[in-house]
């Protein structure tokens, strides 16, 4: 099933997911939902949370908005330019960090259906700032490239922070042994003594209709500056 070709102009893709977390500092378990919309050239997710805030992104201009609905006001910023603003000694020890950062996946046998997809099992163990291990479950009944839009949200790929050094490749090769897409992570993350574990599951997949301004920050909405109080705390612009 392919969702990327044979778009008509007017369609894009929906995808429904479900994040769970327990092991949070001081928080009970939650579980929410995410709604991902990818058309024209952008994606939007939407949270069910009533505190969380949508997020658009546009790959092309490497801009980053965040839409607070009850107020009525936006945050953005652009990778590409975050990137050319920093000094090069801070650049430098960022890509250090990141370079510390070691990716092993390893294929198994193990294949299982999750909702309407056949999927095979991975196992992704990440070493470095923090120890993260990862069981994906990905289906390759679905051709769906959102690379673009993950790579810029963690500032990673081969244009940004670690650009194409040689750990930036190794990273990616083992990552491109997990084929096709996933359908099911689960993560383990030891941090600060203490173990969090998460897990997406996505559960809707499909084409549907969307207007281009679906993915444009609405024109009654306030920008901020980062680090500027909202509204609702007492700020003013």
């Amino acid at each position: 099933m392919s969702l990327t070709t044979a778009l008509a102009s007017d369609e894009g893709i929906y995808i429904e997911t479900v994040n769970r977390s327990t092991g949070l500092m001081g928080e009970a378990p939650r579980e929410e939902v995410s709604k991902t919309y990818v058309a024209h050239g952008k994606m939007k997710v939407a949270s069910s949370d009533p505190q969380g805030a949508d997020m658009i992104l546009d790959p092309a201009s490497g801009d980053m908005a965040f839409l607070n609905h009850a107020e009525k006001e936006y945050y953005q910023i652009n990778a590409k330019s975050m990137m050319a603003g920093m000094s090069q000694p801070g650049i430098e020890q960022m890509r250090a960090m990141m370079e510390q950062n070691k990716i092993t996946v390893v294929a198994t046998d193990e294949t299982r259906k999750i909702n309407e997809w056949n999927c095979r099992k991975y196992q992704v163990k990440k070493t470095g700032m923090m120890e993260i291990d990862q069981e994906i479950w990905a289906t390759e009944e679905v051709d769906l490239d959102l690379d673009s839009y993950t790579d810029l949200m963690s500032m990673s790929g081969p244009e940004a922070l670690l650009g194409d050094s040689p750990a930036a490749q190794a990273q990616r090769v083992e990552m491109e042994k997990v084929k096709g897409y996933p359908i099911l992570t689960k993560s383990k993350v030891q941090m600060m003594g203490s173990t969090m574990e998460t897990e997406s599951e996505v559960k809707v997949i499909r084409k549907e209709p969307m207007e281009a301004k679906f993915f444009e920050i609405p024109a009654d909405y306030q920008k901020k500056e980062m680090g500027q109080p909202a509204a609702a705390s007492g700020g003013h612009p």
